[in-house]
């Protein structure tokens, strides 16, 4: 199952704060750091934005920008973690429409321009996402050290790690061990 385009952008989105903080076979696999901020400043959110053409170069990215977008970053990070329990007020706060495009499609798209609208965008993709039955197959890793989300393209849509090859052997070969050391 091919991951739909818009969820691997709105993938992105979320992976730009970095949780992931453990080793791989005695080699720190964050490169030395615990996780990261790929957007620390209003620039480099604004650099991020229109890299994925949701904004001109041009525009202008204030640090209210920055906070907002953080706050989205983090309801839907909780939206897609297990447990976690998303911020409704930050996502309904957006503003979508709705718009018929050249096709005669109903579409969702965002009320506002500039960095709102491109926020905005971002919460329509979710919606979409929601209403194609695809939103479920985006997940945050189960591993307590990574949190890093992915796209479950399982058959079956019960992933729960990023990669089985790292964070799913991790997982359980310590359980093997815990219970090892029990018996």
């Amino acid at each position: 199952m091919d991951t739909p385009a818009d969820l691997l952008l709105l993938r992105d989105f979320l992976n730009t704060l970095d949780q992931r903080a453990f080793r791989r076979r005695g080699v720190d696999f964050t490169g030395g750091s615990t996780g990261g901020e790929d957007l620390p400043t209003a620039a480099a959110l604004g650099r991020w934005l229109a890299e994925r053409d949701l904004l001109p170069a041009t525009a202008r990215v204030s640090s209210a920008d920055l906070t907002r977008a953080r706050e989205l970053r983090s309801a839907l990070r909780d939206a897609v973690t297990p447990g976690g329990v998303p911020d409704d007020g930050v996502l309904t706060s957006f503003s979508l429409r709705a718009s018929v495009d050249s096709t005669g499609e109903v579409r969702l798209v965002p009320a506002a321009s500039g960095v709102e609208g491109a926020l905005a965008g971002l919460v329509a993709i979710g919606v979409r996402a929601t209403a194609a039955g695809t939103w479920r197959r985006l997940r945050a890793c189960a591993a307590p050290e990574c949190r890093w989300v992915f796209y479950d393209d399982s058959r079956n849509g019960a992933g729960r790690w990023c990669s089985m090859s790292s964070c799913g052997n991790r997982v359980k070969t310590a359980r093997y061990r815990a219970r090892k050391a029990v018996s």
